[in-house]
């Protein structure tokens, strides 16, 4: 019977010593190396949460276990940090380290110096940041894998010419037009056009959402439009869409109750010419 129990009990302990090895390659340390796309977020002393898509940063493993990451914008500059020190903690990887980035404006780069961090998990979803001291009282770029918040990437100032439709006329064209995104901090937008030729439109809080390769924006409000001194309100509907780079846009709106149906629509770019 002491035999048969010693037998027992080892078995045991070396069933619970599989299990543990089983549960410790299920929360292995994650393989940073690859390539990782998604948004960034950037802010300084001028302004905040600065929102690009379609954004990729590179960690390359050296052979001594550190990492190289490459990171190349086309709002921001080149960042690179030769040798960032690695260290992991159950199955999230961090990392840290010193590099340089070149940035300017109108042709003219110059080099900065900055650091770098990063936390990635074992599906790969990572966060990055590099800090620029030197820059604009302090540039920081916060880097998340994913899709970027469509109220943070769309907001901004969008500029072009607007076309106009109705029962009466279309494509009543007009250069030097512009219509404020901005955002509200709880995922809607506030959206602003403000037109000597059209008016006056506000809407308080559109939604957003992305959809493929655009991004999509709804909403609706009132309009104070008039002749001689006179202005009525009116209801009206928005409807807008964008890129992810906001260089293909429309965004219309649409009054019912005016000349049978007006739509005064934003575009990027300047007006056709007459014929065109």
């Amino acid at each position: 019977m002491q035999i048969k129990s010693a037998i027992f009990l080892l078995s045991a302990v070396l069933l619970g010593a599989t299990a543990c090895d089983k549960e410790e390659s299920s929360t292995a340390t994650p393989e940073f190396a690859g390539s990782y796309e998604g948004y960034t977020l950037a802010s300084c002393s001028y302004f905040q949460n600065t929102c690009t898509g379609d954004e990729t940063i590179t960690l390359t493993k050296n052979a001594d276990g550190t990492a190289s990451v490459a990171f190349t914008s086309a709002s921001w500059g080149e960042f690179t940090v030769a040798s960032a020190l690695v260290e992991t903690q159950g199955g999230t990887c961090t990392l840290s380290g010193d590099g340089e980035t070149r940035m300017g404006m109108g042709g003219n780069t110059s080099t900065y110096a900055c650091s770098f961090t990063a936390e990635i998990g074992p599906s790969k979803s990572a966060r990055m940041q590099f800090k620029v001291p030197a820059v604009m009282g302090g540039l920081t770029i916060d880097f998340a894998t994913g899709d970027a918040p469509a109220d943070l990437l769309l907001a901004g100032k969008y500029e072009g010419y607007t076309d106009a439709d109705c029962s009466y006329f279309e494509n009543r064209y007009t250069d030097g037009e512009s219509v404020t995104l901005t955002a509200n901090g709880d995922g809607s937008l506030k959206v602003v056009f403000e037109s000597a030729t059209w008016g006056s439109f506000t809407v308080e809080s559109a939604t957003a959402a992305k959809e493929g390769d655009e991004y999509l924006f709804t909403g609706s409000g009132s309009v104070a439009m008039g002749m001689g001194g006179s202005t009525s309100e009116y209801a009206f509907t928005l409807s807008g869409r964008t890129n992810a780079a906001k260089d293909d846009f429309s965004i219309a709106f649409n009054v019912p109750a005016v000349m049978g149906g007006l739509t005064v629509t934003l575009l990027p770019g300047s007006a056709p010419a007459a014929g065109e």
